[in-house]
């Protein structure tokens, strides 16, 4: 990887039955990451959501509230809208599987898959999940219900479209065996490698029970089933069939990041070779074994990688209504500060299995990353800058005391190193990883301040030059954090960025530079960023 190619992000395809969660906040706060970082690197970045509007599920929720789907799904969408831009999710495409041209996308995707030989009719009967939109088996069942919904299964019966998913049981393997980063983490993979060793069974794509779907273009009687529909949308958004891009006002007034190259060149071809999909564990067989089977079949190759984390529980138990302990994270963006809720799913999150959102935690970890850690080192740093230097950056300077001397280049030399490790991290997935090396440089720079103690050189005029030292250092530490941060947590970065009286969105390469702020550097007026949390009112 080099910055200069390109990485096509995206997440699932929320689906408009209700309000969204933490989960759906944890997988778009992961992608948003990713992009805001890449972005920020120099690297082209594509950042795809939307909303999966179609299925059985929509249409029965529709028909409970008294409207019809279309309707329905306008009102929950715009609740997505809201939630994104109030969380300040910088995606790039917002895609509606209700959009015309995702729908002419699926019919020639599916007319392609027909005049391949690999779709046909037969009696479809199955153990269907409506809340999951998806068949079972009775193995699959825990004492004969969904394992997920715990809802029981109804018994379907109908004439279908089924797809030759047999046909692909060794080519995806052999796919998975020879790109072994294309399904992280790895007991990710390894789950999918241990169903595929049972082969892959043809899968039904249409139903007739509903017209609530995109119809089969060469038999109208039936409807796409929602899957075979919402994963084409991977494809769809770049334009695909045609190869070109989609035109400005197929997605007018839903763009909140617009990259240069999303408009007017060939994406398919650009983009999609550098592919990544991000979802919850539960959907990784669609992700996987059926999608790229879709794909194959089309003559398409598979994206290059697919990442799937676990769930949340809350306080040891399931989120769910019914207990009442359902975690929005609005409300907590709310509350808390919006930096706060990023920090906690990218710290304490399910990205490599399942985590437990306790408040004790979170408030533990807030106070003491964010408040004690961050938050201190920069506040204080830069109320002595003001008190001792007037505000101003001073020139660079060696400490006369060689052990001083030595913590202050070994400062240096950590913020020199910043921007490798956090691209190793983030290449990898792992932004637990990348926040723990930001963490080294802010626990150092504290560890500095209480070692140095630039409030009581100050008060000894022999010791001007080593004041000097340490607050030029600091400078540097407080300018790198600024942007190091900015992609993880973009509020606390901004709010860095207007003390130091730095326009925000600066480049990571120039950012992560011992020295990148001058001296006679003018700041501006220090204020807190992070407040504690006080127990009580936790």
């Amino acid at each position: 990887m080099t910055v200069h190619e390109p990485i096509y992000i995206t997440t699932p395809l929320y689906y408009v039955n209700d309000e969204l969660h933490l989960g759906h906040a944890t997988t778009t706060i992961y992608a948003d990451t990713l992009a805001r970082f890449w972005r920020a690197c120099g690297r082209p970045v594509l950042f795809l959501t939307g909303s999966d509007e179609h299925g059985q599920k929509i249409h029965k929720a529709a028909t409970a509230a008294g409207t019809d789907p279309k309707s329905f799904a306008d009102r929950i969408v715009g609740k997505f809208f809201e939630l994104w831009d109030a969380l300040d999710i910088t995606y790039d495409v917002f895609i509606r599987t209700t959009d015309d041209f995702h729908k002419h996308a699926v019919q020639q995707l599916f007319t392609r898959l027909n005049s391949n030989g690999l779709v046909y009719t037969g009696k479809y009967e199955a153990l269907y999940c409506v809340d999951c939109e998806t068949n079972s088996t009775e193995k699959d069942l825990v004492e004969g219900r969904c394992p997920i919904h715990k809802s029981v299964p109804q018994k379907v019966q109908e004439e279908n479209w089924f797809f030759r998913l047999s046909a692909f049981t060794d080519r995806v393997r052999e796919h998975i065996e020879k790109h072994p980063a294309s399904i992280v983490p790895e007991a990710r993979r390894n789950e999918i490698l241990g169903k595929l060793k049972e082969g892959l069974l043809d899968s039904s794509v249409s139903r007739t029970t509903f017209t609530w779907g995109v119809p089969l273009p060469w038999d109208s009687r039936h409807v796409l089933w929602v899957w075979s529909d919402a994963l084409v949308n991977y494809i769809s958004a770049l334009g695909w069939p045609g190869g070109k891009a989609l035109p400005t006002d197929a997605i007018a007034g839903r763009r909140r990041h617009q990259h240069t190259r999303a408009v007017g060149e060939t994406p398919f071809a650009y983009w999609w070779p550098h592919s990544v999909h991000l979802v919850g564990k539960d959907i990784l067989w669609h992700h996987t074994a059926v999608w790229w089977s879709m794909l194959l079949g089309a003559g398409i190759s598979p994206p290059r990688q697919v990442f799937a984390h676990g769930w949340w529980t809350v306080e040891g138990d399931k989120m769910s209504k019914t207990l009442g302990n359902v975690i929005r994270p609005l409300d907590v963006a709310t509350r808390y500060g919006r930096d706060a809720l990023r920090y906690h799913v990218l710290r304490e999150g399910p990205a490599r299995g399942d985590a437990d959102w306790r408040q004790a935690l979170f408030v533990a970890r807030y106070n003491a990353d964010l408040a004690n850690g961050l938050g201190n080192l920069v506040n204080r740093s830069l109320n002595m800058l003001g008190k001792y230097c007037d505000g101003k950056v001073p020139a660079e300077a060696a400490f006369a005391d060689p052990a001083l001397e030595t913590l202050r280049l070994a400062l240096g030399a950590r913020v020199d190193r910043l921007l490798g490790a956090l691209s190793a991290k983030v290449s990898e997935l792992d932004l637990d990883g990348a926040l723990e090396e930001i963490w080294l440089l802010v626990r150092d720079a504290n560890a500095f301040v209480n070692t140095s103690a630039p409030f009581k050189l100050a008060k000894d005029p022999a010791r001007k030059q080593d004041l000097q030292a340490a607050m030029h250092a600091l400078c540097q530490v407080v300018h790198a954090l600024c942007h190091a941060v900015a992609p993880f947590l973009p509020d606390a970065g901004t709010r860095i960025a207007a003390q130091l009286q730095l326009a925000p969105g600066q480049p990571l390469p120039e950012g992560l530079r011992w020295g990148a702020l001058p001296a006679g550097h003018q700041t501006g007026k220090p204020e807190p960023l992070f407040a504690r949390i006080e127990e009580a009112n936790a």
